[in-house]
């Protein structure tokens, strides 16, 4: 027994001396590498020619799904847009009364756009009959038959 690895044996009838063993010839690297390669042709086509013609499918899908949902979240987040344009504007007063300081014009500028969006979403269902018939949208009644 060696200390260091196997002996090394001297060649017989049945097998060969060391270093003499017959090597494996490496016959799957060009098979691994010709698959590889369709694999990364097939994606790059995938990429190219499909995905344009299936992204936005998936796309319009998706935005519809969201626009649906957010329709039935109208009056919700409507009521939670009007609470929170109320308390930052408290916020912004009680902190400016507390500390002296005066209020940032970017500070009112974004507080204002911010109300004025709030109050479009609010009114929207008083508004939309009126802006819908000035963009020549609106349906028109049904004249009743007689």
């Amino acid at each position: 027994m060696s200390v260091i690895g196997p002996s090394c044996n001297l060649p017989s009838e049945t097998s060969p001396g060391c270093g003499c063993t017959t090597k494996p010839e490496p016959g799957g690297g060009k098979a691994a590498s010709t698959a590889v390669a369709t694999a990364l042709v097939a994606a790059a086509c995938t990429a190219c020619c499909v995905l344009p013609f299936t992204l936005p499918a998936v796309v319009l899908a998706g935005a519809g799904s969201l626009i649906a949902v957010l329709d039935h979240a109208h009056g919700l987040m409507t009521k939670l847009s009007v609470v929170v344009v109320l308390g930052a504007w408290g916020w912004i007063v009680w902190r400016s009364r507390t500390t002296g300081l005066k209020i940032r014009a970017t500070v009112l500028a974004a507080m204002c756009a911010a109300t004025v969006l709030t109050a479009t979403a609010a009114l929207w269902p008083v508004m939309e009959p009126a802006v819908f018939h000035m963009l020549g949208v609106a349906k028109k009644p049904k004249l009743p038959a007689s």
